[in-house]
C-alpha cells in the first residue's frame, strides 16, 4: 500500500507538494483552484517527500530513503515567496527535516549507507527555523497564523501579518520541533521562543478549572473562542505538553499536562464521549458533536497510562468507523455523520496502535485490519489513495495529504510488525504529532530551563496513581487478563437500534436559568432524551437508576415535562426555512426548503423576510479571506459546505460586506426530500455574527447555482415561508424534481420569447 502511495506521488507529483490522486497530477500552489487555508500547507517545498523521509526508513525503504535524502538536499529551496501555516510547516517540514536527520545520522552511524551525508537536512532545518521565527514577533510571544517563508510577515511584500488570532494548537504545537532544533544546533532561540509561546497559553487559562479556548488574539492574549475540548483547535497543545517532559526531562511540562488533564476528565469527558464545554461555564456541553481530530486522544491517554477511558473512547470511534467505512469529519453524540468528509486522517490508526502496544491484545490487530481493508476497498485508486468526500456515498476528492504517508502507513506498519523487523529501537524515541521521530537523547543535550516555572497549585484536584508514573495494566487491573475486553463489551451495542444509552449522567449540576441554552438542549447534549409516555407523563432515557429519584430529582423532571408540552398545533422539531426566487423569469414560483441556524439574524422575527442579489463567494468554500469583496458588498453570497465551520464562512462573508449567506452542501445528490434538515450551530462564540444564513442541500443548491449561470440578476427572499406574487398559492416549496422541472421550464421560456435578454 505504502509503495503504492509513494510510488504515484514520485511518478505523478513530485517535486510538487502533494499528489492529486484522481487527476494524476501533483498539485501545485496557484495552478489549482484555491482551498482556503487548506493550502496553507503547501510551501512549493516538495512537501510531501519531506513529510515521508522517516516513514521511509520505519518500513525498511532505505534505498528509497537516500535517494530522497538527495533530492531534498539537491532539489529544495526554502526562500520561496509564498504565505504557509506555521503549525503546518513546521509539523510537517521542519519535523520531516529533523527526522529525516536523525534517520540519515543514524544510517552513517551504523554504517549502512549515507557515507556522504555531512548534516544537510540539519542545516535546512536551521534555515526553515529562523524563517518561520519572525511569526512570533508579536507583543505576547504568540505567534501569527501564517509567514512569508521570503518576506516573514511584517514586511510589505510579505501579504500577511494583519491576523489577530491563532489557535490554541497552532501556538502550542512548537516545543517539540523547535527544542530538538535547538538540542541539535546548541541555538537556544527555537526552544526559548516555543516555550514563551506555552508560558502565555498556561497564563491564560481559566485558572478555576484550568480549561483553554479554542481561539486566542495573538495581541493581547484574549480568548475568542472560548470552547473548550480535545479536537480541533486544541488537541496537539495537550500532546505536546505530555510529550515535551517525555522528550525534554522538564517536570513543568508534565505538571501543567496533569491539570489540564484533571479538566478534562472533569468536564468534557463522558464516556465515552468528548464534548466541547464552555471553558467559563464548564459543568454544560456546549455542543453535541465530536470532531474526528479528537481520536488520538486515547493514544496520549495510553502514554499518561489512563487505559480504561482510552479503551472506552476508542471502541465508540471504532463502532462509529464501522458503520460509516470510514471516521466522519465530524458525528453527533448520536454517532450520526456531522460533517461526512474524511481526509484519511490517521489519528484513529495511531491510538489502535498505542493501544495495542500498551496492552498486547489482538482484538487491535483485527481494528488495524479493519482500517487496511477500508483504505483499500474505498480508498484505492489508480494513482494512489484518495481522500473520501462523503462516507455516505463514498464519493472521492481529489487529494492525497503528505500525513497520510508521514502517518498512517507508519502507524499501521509498526502495529503489524515485530521489533526485529525495524531497524531502530522504536522505544528510543517519540512521536511528533505528524509522527516524526525525535530521539530521547535530547533530554540530555540541554538542562531544563531555569526560567521554566510553573505556580503549580499543589493538592488542586487528586492526584492519581498516573500522575507522576505510567502504570501496567497489573497495577491498573490486577489480575485480570481481560480486561480490555471487559471495557470494550461495556461500549459494543452503542449503535444498534433500539440498544440501551449509556449512562452519561454524573451527577453534573448546571443552571437551568444561568445559561442561554433550555434545559432541554442541555439535558440532549447530556446524553438525555425524553420520550413522551402518554398521559402528559416523560420517561427519561439514558440514566441507569442507582437509587430512588430524590424530591429534587421529581421536581426538575416535572418542570422540565411542562416545557416539553408544546403549545396546540405547534410541532416539535426544526422549523424550516423558505429561500424564494422572486426576480424575473421566476417571479417567486421557485421556492427551496432551507435549514435555519443557531446564530446570525433571526429570520423568525422578520416579518417580511430579507431579500438580495445572489453571488458566488470566491473561494466557494469561503473558509480564507474573500478575494471578490466588491462583487459580494452588500450581495446574498453562496458559498459551499467544507473545509471549515460555518461560522468561519459566515465572518469572513460578512467582513466583506455579504448581507446574508447560503450555504449549499458540498454532499453530491443530497436534497430535502432524503436527508434529514438539521440546524447550523456556531463555534460557541458567534454573538458577533448578524447577518441572515440558510443551509440547503445539494439538488436545492444547484437551482440557485443554474439561475445564477443563467441570469445577469437572480434576486432571492429568506424568510420563514415565500410570499407570492399574485400568482396561484401554493402552500409546500417544490420538491427537488419539481424545481429542476420549473428551473428547465423557465429557461426555455426565456431563450423562446426573449433570446436577446436571455
Amino acid at each position: 500500500m505504502f509503495d503504492h502511495a509513494y510510488g504515484s506521488y514520485m511518478k505523478h507529483a513530485y517535486p510538487a507538494d502533494e499528489l492529486m490522486p484522481l487527476s494524476c497530477r501533483g498539485r501545485v500552489r496557484g495552478m489549482e483552484p484555491s482551498r482556503g487555508d487548506v493550502d496553507d500547507a503547501l510551501g512549493k517545498f516538495s512537501l510531501t517527500l519531506i513529510d515521508t523521509l522517516d516513514t521511509l526508513v520505519v518500513l525498511n525503504k532505505l534505498d528509497e530513503f537516500e535517494d530522497a535524502v538527495r533530492k531534498v538536499v539537491l532539489g529544495v529551496r526554502l526562500d520561496n515567496d509564498v504565505v504557509v501555516s506555521v503549525f503546518e510547516t513546521n509539523i510537517r517540514v521542519l519535523g520531516g527535516l529533523l527526522g529525516g536527520h536523525i534517520m540519515a545520522d543514524m544510517l552513517k552511524a551504523q554504517s549502512v549507507r549515507l557515507q556522504w551525508y555531512k548534516g544537510e537536512l540539519l542545516h535546512l532545518a536551521r534555515d526553515l527555523g529562523y524563517r518561520l521565527l519572525p511569526a512570533f514577533n508579536t507583543t505576547s510571544g504568540l505567534p501569527y497564523p501564517r509567514v512569508n517563508l521570503k518576506y516573514g510577515v511584517l514586511s510589505p511584500n510579505s501579504r500577511t501579518g494583519t491576523e489577530l488570532d491563532t489557535c490554541t494548537a497552532c501556538a502550542g504545537t512548537m516545543i517539540l520541533e523547535f527544542a530538538a532544533l535547538s538540542r541539535l544546533t546548541q541555538e537556544t532561540v527555537f526552544e526559548d521562543t516555543a516555550r514563551r509561546a506555552l508560558d502565555v497559553l498556561w497564563e491564560k487559562r481559566q485558572k478555576g478549572n484550568d480549561l483553554v479556548g479554542t481561539v486566542i488574539n495573538i495581541h493581547n492574549g484574549d480568548w475568542v473562542r472560548r470552547d473548550s475540548g480535545v479536537g480541533a483547535g486544541i488537541d496537539s497543545y495537550y500532546e505536546y505538553l505530555m510529550k515535551a517532559y517525555i522528550l525534554l526531562g522538564d517536570d513543568t511540562y508534565l505538571e501543567r499536562f496533569n491539570a489540564h488533564y484533571m479538566a478534562i476528565m472533569k468536564y468534557i469527558s463522558q464516556p465515552p464521549l468528548l464534548l466541547n464545554v464552555h471553558m467559563h461555564n464548564p459543568t454544560v456541553s456546549i455542543r453535541s458533536w465530536m470532531d474526528s481530530l479528537l481520536a488520538f486522544f486515547p493514544g496520549l491517554q495510553v502514554l499518561r497510562g489512563d487505559l480504561k477511558p482510552a479503551i472506552e473512547t476508542h471502541e465508540m470511534l471504532y463502532q462509529v468507523t464501522k458503520q460509516h467505512k470510514f471516521l466522519p469529519e465530524a458525528f453527533t453524540s448520536d454517532f450520526a455523520v456531522y460533517w461526512a468528509q474524511h481526509p484519511l486522517r490517521p489519528e484513529f490508526a495511531e491510538s489502535t496502535y498505542f493501544l495495542y502496544k500498551a496492552t498486547r491484545d489482538p482484538y487491535y490487530l483485527q481494528v488495524g485490519k479493519s482500517i487496511v481493508e477500508s483504505l483499500n476497498e474505498y480508498a484505492r485508486v489508480a494513482c494512489g489513495f484518495a481522500a473520501v468526500q462523503d462516507v455516505r456515498t463514498g464519493r472521492h476528492e481529489d487529494r492525497m495529504d503528505s500525513f497520510f504517508l508521514a502517518e498512517m502507513f507508519k502507524y499501521l506498519y509498526l502495529l503489524f510488525s515485530e521489533k526485529r523487523d525495524l531497524p531502530l529501537d522504536i522505544d528510543d524515541y517519540i512521536f511528533t504529532t505528524e509522527a516524526h521521530l525525535l530521539p530521547l537523547s535530547l533530554s540530555t543535550a540541554r538542562p531544563p530551563c531555569p526560567r521554566n516555572m510553573t505556580m503549580f497549585r499543589r493538592g488542586h484536584g487528586e492526584e492519581e496513581i498516573f500522575t507522576r508514573s505510567c502504570p501496567s495494566a497489573q497495577t491498573l487491573f490486577p489480575n485480570n487478563p481481560t480486561f480490555t475486553r471487559t471495557i470494550r463489551d461495556a461500549h459494543k451495542q452503542l449503535l444498534q437500534p433500539g440498544a440501551e444509552r449509556l449512562a452519561l449522567f454524573r451527577g453534573i449540576e448546571f443552571p437551568l436559568h444561568d445559561t442561554r441554552m433550555e434545559p432541554l438542549e442541555i439535558l440532549k447534549n447530556m446524553g438525555l432524551t425524553l420520550l413522551p409516555l402518554g398521559d402528559r407523563s416523560m420517561q427519561l432515557t439514558g440514566i441507569r437508576h442507582k437509587q430512588e429519584a430524590s424530591p429534587l430529582g421529581l421536581f426538575s423532571l416535572k418542570f422540565i415535562t411542562e416545557l416539553v408540552d408544546p403549545p396546540a398545533g405547534e410541532q416539535p422539531g426544526i422549523s424550516p426555512l423558505a429561500v424564494q426566487v422572486i426576480s424575473p423569469p421566476f417571479f417567486g414560483r421557485v421556492v427551496l426548503t432551507a435549514g435555519p441556524a443557531q446564530f446570525g439574524m433571526d429570520l423568525t422575527k422578520q416579518e417580511h423576510g430579507v431579500k438580495g442579489s445572489l453571488v458566488l463567494s470566491e473561494p466557494y468554500q469561503a473558509c480564507a479571506a474573500i478575494s471578490n469583496q466588491k462583487e459580494v458588498q452588500g450581495k446574498m453570497a453562496l458559498a459551499q459546505r467544507g473545509e471549515c465551520m460555518f461560522a468561519t464562512k459566515a465572518r469572513n462573508l460578512q467582513e466583506a460586506g455579504a448581507s446574508g449567506v447560503i450555504f449549499i452542501d458540498n454532499a453530491e445528490g443530497s436534497c430535502s426530500e432524503e436527508m434529514v434538515l438539521f440546524q447550523m450551530v456556531g463555534d460557541g462564540s458567534t454573538g458577533d455574527i448578524v447577518i441572515p444564513l440558510v443551509f440547503l442541500f445539494q439538488k436545492e443548491g444547484q437551482v440557485l447555482l443554474d439561475a445564477l449561470s443563467q441570469h445577469r440578476n437572480v434576486d432571492v427572499l429568506l424568510a420563514t415561508k415565500p410570499m407570492f406574487l399574485g400568482e396561484e398559492k401554493t402552500d409546500q416549496p417544490l420538491s427537488a424534481s419539481q424545481l429542476h422541472k420549473a428551473a428547465t421550464e423557465t429557461r426555455t421560456m426565456m431563450l423562446t420569447s426573449a433570446p436577446d435578454q436571455a
